[in-house]
C-alpha cells in the first residue's frame, strides 16, 4: 500500500557515471535515461560524468553538495554507474576504485545525512558493495542501504529496472517493494536491497563462527603434505 503524499519520500537523483571507452563510443549513457525517466515524475535528476578519479572524488565531495544546496529539503539518492566487479568499480580511465576506498568516501556523506544515505550501485555484482559495511571497529556507517545487482546484468536489464525503482518510489512504495518491481520489470531475479546494518551484523557473526586454532592447525597440516621438493624450491628463492 503506497504511503499517502504527504508522507512519502522527498528526494533528488544523483548520477555519477564513469562509462567505459566503448560505452562511450557507442553513445551508451545510462545516466541519460535515469534522467528522463525520473523526471517524467517531476522529480529532479542531475547526471555528472567522471571519467577518472579526480572527477569521480570532485563528483562526491563538491558536486553532491552544491546540488543538496539547489534542492533544500529533498533527500538525495546517490547513484553510481559504472562497470565493476567483486572488489569494486572501474572508471573509465580503467582505475579501478576499491570498496575500501569508496567507503571512504561515502562515510561524510552519510554522516552528513544521519545515516540516511541511499545508494543505487549499477553495475556488475554492484551487491558486493555491501562489503563496505562490514568492518569489526564500532564505527560509523558508510550508507544506510544498497540496491544493487548480485550478478552481471544487461544494459537493457538496469535501465529498466532503476527507471522502475524510482518511478515506485515517487508514489509511495516502500524500498523493498520496490526493489521486488525491479526484478519484476527488468525479468533479472538478482537486484537487491541491503542495508549496512544487516552486513555489518551478519560479518559479526561470521567472525564469530570461525575456530581460528583449528584454522591454524588446517593451514599447518597443509604444509606438511607440500612436496618436500616444491618446499624446497620456494626456501630457495629468498637466498641469495
Amino acid at each position: 500500500m503506497p504511503l499517502p503524499p504527504e508522507q512519502r519520500f522527498k528526494f533528488f537523483v544523483f548520477v555519477v557515471e564513469s562509462p567505459s571507452s566503448v560505452d562511450l563510443y557507442h553513445r551508451r549513457s545510462e545516466g541519460e535515461i535515469i534522467r528522463q525517466a525520473v523526471n517524467l515524475n517531476q522529480i529532479p535528476c542531475i547526471v555528472r560524468t567522471a571519467v577518472n578519479l579526480e572527477a569521480f572524488e570532485a563528483s562526491l565531495k563538491i558536486g553532491l553538495t552544491e546540488e543538496m544546496k539547489i534542492f533544500q529539503g529533498l533527500i538525495p539518492i546517490l547513484h553510481i554507474s559504472a562497470h565493476g566487479n567483486t572488489e569494486g568499480i572501474q572508471l573509465s580511465d580503467n582505475t579501478v576504485v576499491p570498496w575500501a576506498y569508496l567507503r571512504q568516501l561515502l562515510a561524510p556523506i552519510n554522516s552528513a545525512l544521519n545515516n540516511g544515505l541511499l545508494i543505487c550501485l549499477s553495475c556488475c555484482e554492484g551487491y558486493a558493495g555491501t562489503r563496505m559495511a562490514m568492518f569489526i571497529e564500532d564505527e560509523g556507517y558508510p550508507f544506510y542501504a544498497i540496491v544493487a545487482n548480485s550478478g552481471k546484468p544487461l544494459w537493457s536489464d538496469t535501465a529498466v529496472a532503476y527507471s522502475a525503482f524510482y518511478h515506485l518510489l515517487s508514489k509511495g512504495e516502500f524500498i523493498v517493494d520496490a526493489v521486488d518491481a525491479m526484478r519484476i520489470a527488468s525479468g533479472d531475479q538478482t537486484f537487491f536491497v541491503e542495508t549496512a546494518e544487516n552486513s555489518r551484523r551478519g560479518y559479526l557473526e561470521f567472525t564469530r563462527s570461525v575456530n581460528l586454532p583449528a584454522a591454524q592447525e588446517q593451514l599447518e597440516e597443509n604444509i606438511l603434505l607440500e612436496e618436500p621438493s616444491h618446499l624446497a624450491k620456494l626456501r630457495k628463492v629468498g637466498e641469495k
